[in-house]
């Protein structure tokens, strides 16, 4: 009986556990979603706010930038700083695909990045590909850890634009 009893036992257990897999699958899927979401809302927030305060906005306070050609700059303070002289140029970007580890609180990003003249402009002045590194803080908000990015060639329309230069930019009409 006893041998019965633990048999059925030890059943049971591996029924639950592997119950438990389509549960956890579910809350990967669910996390990488909300990563996914989190970076679309940073991209939003760059073209709406600027680039500089959507970054405060979305950073740990002791963050690190990698740029494709400068020097790392670390701490969110020192990112917006950074950026402010980009002026009225703001970084649009395109989350393509987010990962989460298995403990829920740590993942990452990718996409493809362009520095546009304006938010209103369109005109592309550069872009290339991102990786961000992010964290969940207390509140169980995705914040970026680590922000890196790399500069593509410039696409034909990119050198016809420089070529032509910014003077034939018009000041929008009221």
């Amino acid at each position: 009986m006893t041998r019965t009893v633990s048999f059925a036992t030890v059943l049971l257990g591996l029924a639950l556990l592997g119950g438990c897999q389509p549960d956890r699958k579910a809350a990967q899927a669910s996390a990488q979603q909300s990563l996914l979401d989190a970076d679309r809302a940073f991209a939003a927030a760059s073209l709406e706010t600027g680039t500089a305060d959507a970054f405060y906005a979305n950073l740990e306070a002791d963050a690190l930038q990698l740029s494709a050609n400068g020097a790392p700059v670390t701490g969110r303070v020192a990112i917006r700083e950074h950026l402010r002289p980009l002026g009225i140029q703001v970084l649009s970007w395109t989350p393509r695909k987010a990962e989460v580890a298995a403990s829920f609180d740590l993942g990452w990003t990718w996409g493809d990045w362009q520095l546009l003249a304006s938010a209103r402009s369109g005109q592309v002045l550069a872009h290339g590909k991102y990786v961000n590194i992010w964290k969940r803080d207390a509140a169980g908000a995705w914040k970026v850890a680590v922000d890196m990015g790399n500069t593509a060639a410039p696409s034909p329309q990119e050198t016809a634009a420089a070529s032509a230069g910014d003077s034939h930019d018009e000041a929008p009409s009221n």
